[in-house]
């Protein structure tokens, strides 16, 4: 049997009972093409390839609507698309999680911070991670440092695996937490909130800053490791600003943003 979605589109009434139920706001327009309502105003839509874009046409009330397409397309399909839609993502089909994953992280209530797929730009050195809110997260191919184990990044052989969760680059492997923790302070922000209950002096952002950075704490110039320890003990309530700057500027961040990790 056929039912129609809410934009009056067909869909197979067993699959439209079953994607109900999983997913109450995720719909299956076509075997091609998916829609995610977003708000009433506007909604995300995944197609598989190129051919479902057909359905689009000049006047529909796309304006606020994103668009991912697995699917490489040409310049004159995009131009077509990216004038009818706020925003359109395109990449090889190999780029992105398999569908049934990508339905997962499109229906999780943290979506922004899961991904969909990742693009390489070689030119650039360059990573670009897809989110499940069809945002981008730029990432330079510096910053995939190598594990001790000397296991490095193969940036000719990128996909998302673990439903968003990780980005494999040939056997070296990078949560996506991680990397957004390092490039999304809005991410960085939310997280921190997460851990507050833990330990939120600024004494603990800096332990847990200075570790992901793999700085040791004699890793500060004019600063002495003891002085460090004491910091993260919490027994100096707030550095000089001289001192914060140094730290700062050692792990690469404002001061400012050190609380934040």
């Amino acid at each position: 049997m056929v039912v129609l979605d809410p934009a009056g589109d067909p869909v197979q009434q067993d699959a439209a009972d079953d994607r109900e139920a999983r997913y109450p706001q995720l719909m299956v327009v076509a075997e091609d093409l998916l829609r995610l309502r977003v708000s009433e105003r506007s909604a995300y839509w995944v197609a598989t390839s190129a051919s479902p874009t057909s359905r689009f046409e000049p006047g529909e009330r796309l304006g606020r609507d994103r668009l991912l397409v697995t699917e490489e397309i040409d310049t004159t399909l995009r131009e077509y698309l990216e004038a009818l839609f706020l925003d359109v993502v395109a990449g090889p089909p190999a780029s992105f999680l398999p569908l049934d994953q990508m339905r997962e992280v499109l229906a999780s209530d943290d979506r922004q911070d899961l991904a969909l797929g990742v693009l390489v730009r070689a030119d650039r050195e360059a990573v670009i991670l897809i989110r499940g809110d069809l945002g981008r997260t730029v990432v330079s191919w510096s910053w995939f440092q190598p594990t001790p184990d000397g296991t490095a990044p193969d940036f000719g052989d990128v996909e998302v695996i673990d439903y968003g969760l990780t980005v494999r680059l040939g056997r070296y492997e990078a949560a996506v937490e991680a990397i957004l923790y390092e490039f999304d302070r809005e991410f960085r922000v939310r997280e921190r909130q997460r851990r507050i209950e833990m330990d939120p002096s600024f004494g603990a952002a800096l332990r847990r800053l200075r570790i992901q950075k793999g700085v040791p704490r004699s890793g500060f110039e004019g600063i002495s490791e003891r002085e460090i320890a004491r910091i993260e003990r919490s027994e100096v309530a707030r550095p000089h600003a001289s001192t914060l700057r140094a730290i700062a500027d050692r792990l690469g961040v404002e001061p400012a943003d050190i609380e934040t990790y």
